[in-house]
């Protein structure tokens, strides 16, 4: 409660200081407009009473009057490149404020700090892989075949978005849930089938548990029998998109195809900003 608190005031306090810079930009537009609009009437007054002292056809505008054509000319390039420039910088801050507040609305909020070990039997945290753009999946390697279906279409998405984006743009992570069977051996071999880059975790069931909650994972095992040693473990199938700052970013679901997978995380690496 406390930290949704503190994410819903920073949320609150982004949002203040934006709207009040497009106050300003808004105000500073309207100002623009008026100069305009005073120049140019300015003008009309002295073209009109210029043209009321002087004989009809002898107009001075151009002629070495107050009000030449070269600078009616200057003032009106000058109003109207002021009235575009805070345009769009009016435009630019609307589209900003839009973004932010339907991000801040619309993303659920996904996980948070964590503890694991990896293949190599050293400590992991959610820290590790900030600066990178992840993907994370939980499961466990006695699965059957949806883990390693998903294991397969993860690798694919891998290397399509390398293709467009360059070597490590994406990180895939595998989470065992089932941590009795699953040793960090066990896990090395079982990551390396499907993709050489792909990072294996576990750790201990108050870490696992922990983890789990933190993404909404469900997973259930059966209590340890060494007489059923092949028992199934079940599990939510979903892998998360997390940003480089560490913000969940996208879950897609078993029924999202790789192509569709793909085509999202890269919409999402052009278009993310940071909450």
């Amino acid at each position: 409660t406390h930290t949704h608190s503190l994410s819903h005031s920073h949320t609150h306090y982004c949002n203040n200081i934006l709207f009040h810079h497009l106050e300003l930009k808004m105000s500073m537009f309207r100002l623009g407009q008026t100069l305009v609009s005073r120049t140019l009437n300015g003008v009309s007054r002295n073209v009109v009473r210029q043209n009321s002292q002087r004989p009809p056809i002898r107009s001075h505008l151009g002629r070495g009057g107050p009000i030449s054509w070269k600078s009616l000319v200057a003032m009106l390039t000058i109003g109207a490149g002021v009235v575009y420039y805070f345009d769009g910088e009016r435009k630019k801050m609307e589209s900003q404020v839009k973004k932010r507040t339907q991000k801040s609305a619309g993303r659920p909020k996904l996980g948070g700090p964590f503890e694991l070990f990896n293949t190599e039997k050293e400590t992991v945290t959610e820290k590790t892989f900030q600066g990178k753009w992840h993907l994370l999946y939980f499961g466990f390697t006695f699965c059957p075949d949806v883990c390693p279906e998903e294991l397969e279409k993860m690798a694919e998405v891998v290397n399509a978005v390398e293709k467009e984006k360059g070597e490590d743009t994406l990180t895939p992570i595998f989470i065992s849930v089932d941590p009795d069977r699953d040793s960090a051996e066990k896990i090395k071999q079982y990551v390396n089938d499907f993709h050489p880059k792909m990072i294996g975790l576990t750790g201990s069931h108050d870490q696992i548990k922990h983890i789990c909650k933190q993404f909404r994972v469900y997973y259930s095992r059966p209590e340890a029998d060494p007489s059923n040693p092949d028992y199934l473990v079940d599990h939510s199938i979903i892998q998360y998109l997390m940003a480089p700052d560490g913000a969940f970013v996208a879950y897609y679901g078993q029924n999202t195809t790789a192509e569709n997978e793909t085509k999202s995380i890269l919409d999402h690496m052009n278009t993310y900003t940071p909450a």
